[in-house]
């Protein structure tokens, strides 16, 4: 048994007990948590040492006394403490909140729980006076709260007996623990306050320095700068970064380096939802995928349709703004049910990066190890089933005498639809086949400069980059016959609905110069629909510093 302890109720009988408990309630610190000085009082009784209703009745009072202490201070002088304390304190007015909507909504029931729970009981009492509860009504809970609390610890000690006693003789260091959890809990907490006011003192300097600047910072982020690179989403968010960095009325910032007025986000997994907190209406998501999405790309797909679909509405629904990508996005979105506002706008496609050059495609041939002479057809994706690749492997078996590549690998790894499979048509594709993997994005311009014809048998798309930035290059575009593009495009395109239809069209691109000059035209045609500019002034256009930071964005 801790000596201490017992040497101080031994000489201050009930008395000690009485201001030990009192003193805990009214949020004093004592050598002895509560709930351990009830149990050992409990004990005492057991042994003969004190009456246990009497007991009862002291440690009921007191803890009564201290409650209504509390509740009377913030009853009568709650206002003023609360307004006068300094912000790093950590007296939580959020807490009392919550407390104070809970009591008004539960009434008495609610209260008298929130009274008998560890570590809101004296937030409880305080919230009880801050919010002037009727005297008449608080006054029973606070005493019948308090019987609730004290007679059980006790009766529990006194039950115990011996095992009581056992457990005393390790009281010092069952407390010594419990004090030490207690203070490095009470260190953290107003670490973490001091800390949090300093951060919002911080972030109110930086909003004033904004606003002096008249300069709009856009907080851009995708999670594919991590993982997943080598996909179209990627290139979407690398090529509108560069393309809004070219605006002098706005600073860009990418993922962790700074923060902005408006926050701009290409992805949807956990770094979204982090880094979006600290920009409640003024979030933006591109919306490059839908649930359709996952369809042949990602095993168990179908299994997981419904769960992917629950998941895509709520990251739409956590941005203010949703950009869909295409008019197809637009229209799953909005059947989802998401209610944050739907603009549509394409992703842009940057000419001069995909322009073609003499010198882009000899380094391109030179890479591919391709002759000068030789035709060479081109397919851009992942290496799944959704992408149409065993298709392209098909194509090539038809047409022996000309050279095929395909470029991309498996962003997702193993966890990619067929992989096995795959790798199967892979290893057993003809010669004339050949299959790059991953290259880096610098690397493509040459890849498409190399090229004569681009093939595309991707069975579903929103708004594909890939056959863009060849149309851009200069090559034919091949498209299969989806339904997606006909309300995507705006102009004619070349398209086949099957793999022999696909295998005649490129023939006749290789055997008729003026068909071939037709396709190069229609390209031409195609990628005036995702100019860059027209797509910047739009989104620029959307975000807009008219009306101060807080009403971001004003699409």
């Amino acid at each position: 048994m801790e000596p201490q302890l017992g040497q101080f109720i031994i000489a201050y009988g009930y008395l000690g007990i009485f201001i030990l408990v009192y003193l805990q309630e009214t949020g004093v610190p004592t050598f002895v948590p509560n709930e351990l000085l009830m149990l050992f009082s409990g004990y005492l009784a057991y042994a003969g040492m004190l009456d246990l209703q009497l007991l009862i009745g002291v440690t009921v009072f007191a803890d009564f006394l201290g409650t209504l202490s509390l509740y009377c201070i913030f009853y009568f002088f709650g206002s003023y403490l609360l307004a006068k304390k300094p912000g790093w304190l950590p007296v939580s007015t959020s807490v009392l909140d919550r407390l104070r909507i809970k009591v008004v909504e539960g009434g008495t029931v609610k209260l008298f729980i929130l009274r008998i729970t560890p570590f809101v009981r004296g937030y409880t009492s305080c919230m009880a006076g801050l919010i002037r509860l009727n005297p008449r009504s608080y006054i029973p809970i606070a005493l019948l709260s308090s019987l609730a609390v004290c007679a059980p610890y006790i009766i529990f000690g006194k039950m115990m007996g011996a095992q009581t006693s056992l457990m005393l003789d390790k009281f010092s260091a069952i407390l010594e623990g419990f004090l030490a959890v207690v203070l490095v809990l009470t260190v953290l907490y107003i670490g973490f306050q001091i800390i949090r006011f300093f951060k919002n003192k911080a972030r109110e300097s930086e909003r004033a320095a904004y606003q002096l600047d008249k300069t709009l910072r856009i907080h851009m982020v995708s999670e594919t700068e991590y993982f997943t690179r080598g996909q179209g989403v990627h290139t979407a968010f690398v090529e509108l970064t560069r393309l809004m960095k070219e605006d002098t009325t706005m600073a860009i910032c990418v993922n962790e380096r700074g923060s902005g007025h408006v926050f701009h986000s290409h992805t949807y997994g956990p770094y979204y939802f982090w880094k979006g907190r600290n920009y409640k209406g003024r979030r933006i998501l591109t919306a490059h995928v839908i649930p359709d999405s996952s369809r042949g790309a990602i095993p168990f797909w179908k299994l997981l349709l419904p769960l992917t679909r629950r998941y895509l509405k709520m990251a739409y629904a956590y941005a203010d703004v949703v950009i869909a990508i295409s008019p197809t996005v637009e229209k799953e979105i909005r059947a989802l049910g998401v209610t944050s506002k739907i603009v549509r706008i394409p992703n842009p496609v940057i000419r001069e990066i995909w322009s073609g050059s003499d010198e882009k495609r000899n380094r391109g041939r030179l890479q591919l190890g391709v002759a000068d002479g030789q035709h060479l057809i081109i397919g851009v994706g992942q290496l799944q089933q959704r992408k149409g690749v065993e298709d392209f492997i098909d194509m090539a078996i038809s047409m022996p005498d000309s050279r095929f590549v395909w470029v991309g690998g498996r962003p997702m790894g193993l966890f990619t639809e067929g992989i096995a499979r795959i790798n199967q048509r892979i290893e057993n594709a003809p010669s004339n086949v050949f299959f790059t993997g991953l290259l880096e994005l610098d690397d493509m311009p040459s890849m498409y400069a190399a090229a004569d014809i681009f093939l595309f048998p991707s069975y579903q798309e929103n708004c594909p980059l890939a056959p863009l930035e060849a149309a851009a290059a200069g090559l034919p575009v091949v498209f299969r016959d989806i339904a997606e593009y006909t309300s995507l495009f705006q102009a004619p395109y070349l398209k086949a609905s099957s793999t022999p239809e696909f295998v005649d069209i490129t023939k006749k691109l290789i055997g008729s110069s003026d068909f071939y000059q037709e396709a190069v035209e229609m390209s031409a045609k195609l990628i005036a629909g995702f100019d860059k500019e027209t797509i910047k002034a739009e989104i620029n256009g959307g975000i807009s510093t008219e009306n101060g930071p807080t009403r971001f964005p004003s699409f």
